[in-house]
């Protein structure tokens, strides 16, 4: 269903600026995450300041028109609309309409350390590639060597 085409007021959306409650889930016992929900309405002209997130952040425009700013950079959502906001990256968000938002976050931290002490878990695209390199030659299979005779 698209809320598009739909009439409805804003403000009779179920559930909209109350407590937004997140399932928790499973740890591997190295690994904490931590989930966080707001369901929010926007009055048109009003905006969320700008703030960045220790963690990933999804922000979907439920019904409205929402301008965020991310990065200096404008992205126009619509209804069904959905923007990834990466960790540490500041964003704004500001409705051009009366609107409703879901912005959802999403931190790791590691309990490695086994201290009570928690740490964001810093995770690069270029150790999964080494880690997958390292994978694919097993210690039987040297490298092979051509030797040039002159």
């Amino acid at each position: 269903m698209s809320t598009s085409s739909t009439n409805f007021v804003i403000a009779d959306l179920p559930g909209l600026g109350e407590t937004t409650p997140v399932v928790d889930l499973p740890s591997d016992g190295l690994t904490q995450v931590k989930a966080e929900a707001r369901y929010l309405p926007i009055k048109e002209s009003e905006h969320l300041g700008t703030h960045a997130s220790a963690g990933e952040v999804l922000v979907f425009c439920v019904a409205g028109k929402l301008d965020a700013k991310v990065h200096e950079h404008h992205h126009l959502l619509g209804p069904n609309q959905l923007l990834h906001v990466p960790a540490g990256c500041p964003f704004r968000l500001e409705a051009q309409v009366d609107s409703a938002v879901l912005v959802t976050s999403l931190t790791a931290k590691s309990n490695a350390s086994g201290s009570s002490g928690m740490h964001p878990v810093t995770v690069h695209s270029d150790d999964e590639v080494q880690e997958a390199l390292e994978e694919s030659f097993p210690a039987s299979d040297p490298p092979s060597y051509n030797a040039t005779i002159t």
